[in-house]
């Protein structure tokens, strides 16, 4: 099975507006000290200095490093590039970040290890969580491409197998992998189904003993799902399925809406869940164990650069990622 998410996949995602992958702590973009964590770095650059973010989504990364640019008067060259097809200023408009915008020129459909952009022409290739999913040969051969051969710095930070990112991210996948097990959008469907051919055959739905017995498997699921959850740090991935595919009940939501719609609703229900099962395997698959992580550093130090800095990098008590800082 193939546990990448594609070009098109990651297009689609990005096109929700949000700014980081967090929905939650970080929604605005990253702050606290993953945001000092890169200012330290910024201030290492001279004035105009050129800079790269690789894989850069929405432009998290590179909002940081404009903003940080803009207020201290340092006038970065700002260049940010993703595979996927990214359009942040109509993605992000009207949010805080959208004037910083202008000041970053983004490259959709562009690779890590093949961004065209010229060599040894920059002073900073970074990258937070975007890195990792390239191949590490050619990623590397690519840094070492672009960078100045005085003072280029390479930083980024990368999932890391024993992360709680990467443990929550496993969570999800189990919770998933319940809810899909449940059965539960399927008597949903086949309740709908039911219920829209009572009303079309004039009969009485309250009554009827087909109707009866599936709402009683729903709830039946519905209760094992919520006694599962209990045991999840964040249930997240289950309570959305949930109220999902049981707001298609609702009638302050699907008053007046046809089976045909309700049903439709139920389907987007279920391609949420499929992707964001997708886009965490994906998370899974590219993050580095320790030792994959040491191959990464003897890469750098074999492309002539001195690794400064290779740690877990911990945020809030808890092992956040690896943090990877390199120069020449």
């Amino acid at each position: 099975m193939n546990d990448r998410w594609s070009p098109a996949q990651w297009t689609r995602y990005w096109q929700t507006g949000t700014i980081t992958t967090f929905h939650g702590r970080f929604a605005n973009n990253y702050d606290g000290v993953v945001r000092s964590h890169w200012h330290g770095i910024f201030d290492r650059l001279p004035p105009r200095a050129r800079i790269v973010d690789l894989g850069t989504g929405n432009g998290a990364i590179a909002i940081l490093a404009a903003r940080y640019s803009h207020r201290r008067h340092r006038d970065f060259d700002i260049t940010a590039v993703d595979f996927a097809d990214i359009d942040p200023a109509r993605q992000l408009a009207g949010k805080a970040a959208a004037p910083h915008l202008t000041r970053i020129r983004f490259l959709g459909h562009t690779r890590i290890e093949r961004t065209k952009l010229p060599d040894e022409s920059l002073d900073l290739a970074m990258s937070q969580f975007g890195f990792e999913y390239a191949p590490a040969d050619e990623a590397v051969a690519e840094v070492d491409r672009i960078l100045k051969r005085t003072d280029g710095i390479f930083a980024a930070m990368v999932h890391h197998a024993d992360s709680a990112i990467v443990r929550q991210a496993k969570d999800g996948l189990e919770q998933v992998a319940l809810c899909e097990q449940s059965g539960l959008q399927g008597l949903i469907r086949k309740l709908h189904q039911r219920l829209d051919w009572l009303k079309r055959e004039s009969r009485d739905a309250t009554g009827d003993q087909r109707a009866i017995a599936l709402r009683t498997e729903i709830n039946e699921q519905l209760a094992k799902l919520n006694r599962e959850s209990a045991r999840f740090g964040d249930p997240g991935p289950m309570t959305l399925f949930i109220r999902q595919s049981m707001s298609t009940f609702d009638p302050s939501v699907v008053e007046g809406w046809s089976a045909d719609r309700k049903l439709t609703m139920l389907q987007d229900a279920a391609a949420e869940t499929q992707a964001y099962r997708l886009r965490m395997l994906d998370l899974v698959s590219c993050a580095l164990d320790d030792a994959e992580v040491d191959a990464l550093v003897s890469k750098l130090a074999d492309a002539g650069f001195t690794v400064e800095q290779s740690q877990p990098f911990v945020f809030e008590g808890a092992h956040f990622c690896h943090a990877l800082v390199a120069s020449r």
